[in-house]
């Protein structure tokens, strides 16, 4: 029996070990500046951020130590079979803003095509410990189908490599793209003394082309349609007269 008790207390410290070792606190938002770049504006239910051209990696954890380089931001493209040079290309420049404001430069770089994604999670597809396991192929496909009425089959997974070592508690990584395809996730990986801290599916991004303005008839024209649909059905009451 007290062999049995120590395997098991063994086996929960290890539990607890695997829990405490990730921690979803890396918020994909709209943009430094703007009223959801600290993530918060679903689009999915309560879950998923609307990014656009412009997005970022806030780090939500006030007490979170300063990760190490890099600072990975992860894309999931809908459908995509086979690398494509437009989303190889489509971070342009990016940003470390920190609490005061200041801005600071950061080096980017594209690491590669990691090959599409039709189950698991991103995470565990990359080969990424320790990170939360809930932006995984069925939420991305949910969301996508609901959102923007995407049937995807797959998700093309690319990783860019941000390569910041001052990315600490309630800093921005501010990031500038191409505009990216709709259907599109982002979320973001870094470590810290062996401490993994990734993006929940609840704050991930997604770009979502917002709807296209309903045609409006301009007041001229209905003005003319209703003075001729008038004048015939005048001219049909005088004939029937």
């Amino acid at each position: 029996m007290i062999k049995i008790a120590s395997a098991l207390t063994l086996l929960l410290l290890s539990l607890a070990s695997t829990v405490a070792s990730a921690d979803a606190t890396l918020h994909i938002g709209s943009g430094y500046g703007t009223p959801c770049a600290t993530g918060g504006c679903p689009i999915y239910g309560t879950e998923v951020n609307n990014i656009n051209s412009v997005l970022d990696i806030y780090q939500t954890s006030a007490g979170a130590p300063a990760l190490g380089s890099p600072v990975l931001l992860i894309l999931g493209v809908a459908n995509t079979t086979s690398a494509s040079s437009a989303i190889e290309n489509s971070v342009l420049k990016a940003s470390l803003i920190n609490t005061s404001g200041q801005s600071t430069a950061v080096s980017t770089k594209f690491d590669e095509y990691q090959g599409t994604m039709t189950s698991s999670n991103v995470y565990s597809f990359l080969g990424l410990s320790g990170a939360d396991k809930s932006n995984n192929f069925t939420n991305w496909r949910d969301a996508a189908l609901t959102v923007d009425g995407i049937h995807a089959t797959n998700f093309g997974i690319y990783v860019f490599s941000l390569k910041t070592s001052g990315f600490a508690g309630h800093d921005y990584l501010n990031i500038q793209t191409n505009l990216l395809p709709e259907g599109t996730f982002a979320v973001a990986y870094g470590r810290s003394d062996g401490k993994a801290y990734s993006t929940a599916f609840t704050n991930a991004g997604m770009r979502d082309l917002p709807p296209a303005p309903r045609a409006v008839p301009e007041p001229m024209p209905l003005v003319l349609i209703c003075l001729g649909l008038f004048g015939i059905a005048y001219l049909t009451k005088r004939k029937i007269a």
